[in-house]
């Protein structure tokens, strides 16, 4: 998706919760001095695939090509880096993030008003290949894509980038994580629910919930 089709959901995302579009915009600049974004050549694995986006309750994966969406790494015992990605805005276990991405795992950093101390502190530490993406209007090295969650991201990616299909494993969009305010994240859940049915991409679901 492109900024021009995203900037109107964006803007009802940011008003539905009360975010700043000029933290978002910080946000992304910060990220663009400390990091910025390797090649997107990377990312042309995806074109033609079928891309297998993992949630927090998924099960090894089946497809060859892997989105992983943020904290569900720590939940992961095999994948195979070399054909993974790693869709984060820092939540989560940094320490084996960055240790991924140091072996291997391409790791789509996203930038939003509320993670710009995260960014600061950890985004230099990722010495793997890094793309940086955003959620406000982007920059020369920081992306849009579309997408709001890490796990819709995905699949705005996937989709971006021109996959087959995508199949969703072990996501869970009626109970939130048990961290963090829990409306919150339940109304997160909702404009994921939402946002995954604005792509043209086929999807398909297993061991998933409220999809």
């Amino acid at each position: 998706m492109n900024y021009k089709d995203w900037k109107p959901i964006y803007e009802e995302i940011i008003k539905d919760f009360g975010y700043s579009k000029e933290k978002d915009i910080m946000a992304a600049n910060v990220q663009s001095e400390v990091r910025g974004s390797d090649s997107l050549k990377i990312l042309k694995r995806l074109q033609g695939s079928s891309v297998e986006i993992l949630g927090p309750y998924a099960e090894n994966p089946s497809e060859k090509i892997v989105m992983i969406a943020g904290a569900s790494l720590s939940h992961l015992d095999k994948i195979d880096i070399d054909n993974s990605f790693l869709v984060t805005d820092l939540d989560g276990d940094t320490i084996l993030q960055k240790e991924k991405n140091k072996d291997g795992l391409t790791t789509l950093i996203h930038a939003h008003g509320d993670n710009i101390d995260l960014i600061k502190k950890y985004s230099p530490e990722f010495t793997g290949h890094v793309i940086s993406t955003c959620q406000c209007r982007p920059l020369e090295n920081v992306y849009n894509f579309g997408g709001f969650t890490d796990g819709d991201r995905c699949v705005f990616i996937a989709d971006h980038f021109k996959a087959k299909k995508v199949i969703l494993n072990g996501w869970d969009l009626e109970n939130p994580a048990p961290k963090g305010d829990k409306r919150i994240k339940k109304k997160k859940l909702k404009w994921a629910h939402k946002l995954i049915r604005l792509v043209d991409i086929p999807i398909s679901v297993k061991q998933s919930k409220g999809l």
